[in-house]
């Protein structure tokens, strides 16, 4: 386990978000995990492509597979609801600082992009 900081860019239609984060890198799990500023925490395995953000509302687990739809899964704390949304991943670009990963999600599309400075 390492301390590292991050460059999180999230680009979608309403939204150009771009921040940086202290993050603890996880080798043996290949998971980076970091705290946004509103308390989400948010983990990406870099090797198996998941996604979860979970904060005092939601827990969301998104899986990216290059060129194929995955089944996203959202629960709603409040109303103890899960929603599934299909995800339809485009285009992953990694190397070993980088990884960002294009996709459609509701007709839109989401580029999330994270860099180890």
């Amino acid at each position: 386990m390492s301390k590292i900081q991050v460059k999180v860019t999230l680009l979608t239609p309403e939204i150009n978000y771009v921040d940086q984060y202290n993050a603890i890198f996880h080798p043996d799990q290949n998971e980076i995990t970091y705290k946004e500023k509103d308390d989400t925490k948010t983990k990406i395995n870099t090797k198996a492509l998941k996604l979860r953000r979970e904060n005092e509302k939601l827990i969301m687990e998104y899986k990216f597979v290059e060129n194929s739809t995955t089944v996203g899964k959202v629960f709603l704390k409040d109303f103890s609801k899960k929603i599934e949304l299909k995800i339809n991943t485009k285009k992953i670009k990694q190397n070993t600082n980088n990884l960002e990963i294009e996709y459609e999600l509701e007709n839109e599309i989401y580029k999330y992009k994270i860099e180890v400075l």
